[in-house]
């Protein structure tokens, strides 16, 4: 019998995890989704009507969370609204006894974190974050190369991020705002920070400068991979807006030291006018490793010294023999078990990585499975981008262990204080 999910969250994150609800539909019937909500409800609507469409199932629409958990029998919900959202709706529904997937990042600050992870544990439910990057294949095949030593030992990496402009990011008014857990470097810092984690180990501190260099933004289209799943959403306080000013930091220029002697260089800003820089590499006492764009299909790409050209895609699965996909990946990528490189639009792999995420959450409530970005996983990435904004306030050297035991929050304090924490 399939277990009963509802979304709450209707904007364009919702529809995209729609899109991967129709996607997992395809392939399992571990879910029908019987509920979606949102407080606005033309949005909640479009999202229902999207799955009904792709499924043929019809979700109760609800305008009203504490409804929704008390009048559609859910198993499980899964969280998609802001960040500031995700503990009160986590913490909601443990206590209905309803397991939880949210959206990346997960809460709002490291307090929030331990309030969802501590009422997980109070009430043995599964908690699993949607953090989607590490599941595409290639990321798979680049860590797998990693751990088998392809470039000899990891010494140091590169990622730079660098764009922007005036361009409000995602053209979303709530990513603008510190009590929303807005800026780039939250939402798409815990991307950079969940990789570089998961390639690289867990890291010991981190040492920033940050700074706010762009506070007007203006409305802009997004991009053409986006635009398809936001034109339904409602924006609040900010409709009909065409400039928003942000009131947090929108670049951070971190040293990052691994826990296993590795040294990382980390920029990220969307404050760059007129021109953008993109850098990731990973540098061994071997070779480099330039890693896979994320849900592109594009291989990793190893240069070993003294060889002109990169390993060939044959000669990458050599030096893993025993790598492949798990089964939930498999069974979405055609049953292919080994790849170094696939063909497929942005759209699809996108609701793909979103069905895995929901069928590892399915298989863990039925069987009692771990999932791999749990509470512990998941907070350490949000610790990551808020150890960048703590030093930078701070001007000096922060540790994650204080990070992540909550001792270091001057920076935090604010959204804590806006969110009741």
């Amino acid at each position: 019998m399939s277990l009963r999910l509802g979304i709450v969250g209707a904007g364009g994150m919702g529809m995209r995890h729609a899109h991967g609800f129709a996607e997992l539909r395809k392939y399992f019937d571990s879910f029908d989704m019987v509920g979606v909500c949102d407080r606005h409800a033309a949005a909640a609507e479009s999202v229902a009507s999207f799955v009904e469409q792709t499924t043929g199932l019809r979700p109760t629409v609800f305008t009203d969370f504490d409804r929704m958990l008390a009048d559609a029998g859910l198993d499980a919900v899964d969280i998609v609204t802001d960040t500031r959202m995700h503990h009160r709706f986590a913490v909601k529904a443990f206590e209905r006894s309803v397991h939880v997937m949210t959206e990346k990042p997960m809460a709002v600050t490291i307090r929030a974190c331990h309030v969802m992870r501590e009422a997980a544990q109070r009430y043995r439910k599964v908690l699993s974050v949607a953090e989607n990057y590490r599941r595409d294949p290639m990321n798979r095949l680049a860590k797998a190369l990693l751990d088998a030593g392809a470039i000899g030992r990891p010494n140091f990496m590169v990622r730079i991020g660098v764009g922007g402009g005036s361009a409000l990011m995602h053209n979303t008014g709530w990513r603008a705002l510190k009590a929303r857990a807005g800026s780039m470097i939250i939402e798409q810092g815990v991307h950079d920070a969940d990789l570089m984690i998961y390639f690289l180990g867990d890291i010991e501190s981190v040492t920033a400068e940050t700074g706010l260099f762009t506070r007007t933004r203006k409305r802009s289209g997004m991009s053409a991979n986006l635009s398809k799943f936001y034109g339904h959403r409602v924006e609040d306080e900010f409709a009909g807006k065409d400039t928003v000013e942000i009131d947090q930091e929108d670049s951070a220029f971190a040293l990052i030291r691994f826990a296993g002697g590795a040294v990382g260089h980390y920029a990220i800003s969307n404050a760059s006018h007129g021109h953008s820089i993109g850098v990731d590499s990973i540098h061994g006492s071997k070779g480099t490793m330039i890693p896979p764009r994320s849900r592109t299909g594009s291989s990793p790409t190893v240069k070993l010294e003294g060889r002109d050209a990169p390993l060939t895609e044959p000669e990458m699965l050599e030096i893993v023999p025993d790598w492949e996909l798990d089964d939930i990946t498999a069974r979405f990528w055609g049953g292919s078990r080994r790849m170094a490189s696939y063909s497929m639009p942005f759209e699809e792999i996108d609701r793909k990585l979103i069905a895995i995420e929901y069928q590892e959450l399915a298989e863990a409530i039925e069987h009692g499975r771990p999932v791999e970005v749990d509470a512990e996983v998941g907070m350490k990435a949000l610790a990551m981008t808020y150890a960048t904004l703590e030093s930078g306030l701070a001007h000096r050297t922060v540790r994650m262990a204080d990070l992540l035991e909550g001792t270091v929050d001057a920076y935090q304090a604010e959204v804590n204080a806006a969110s009741g924490l």
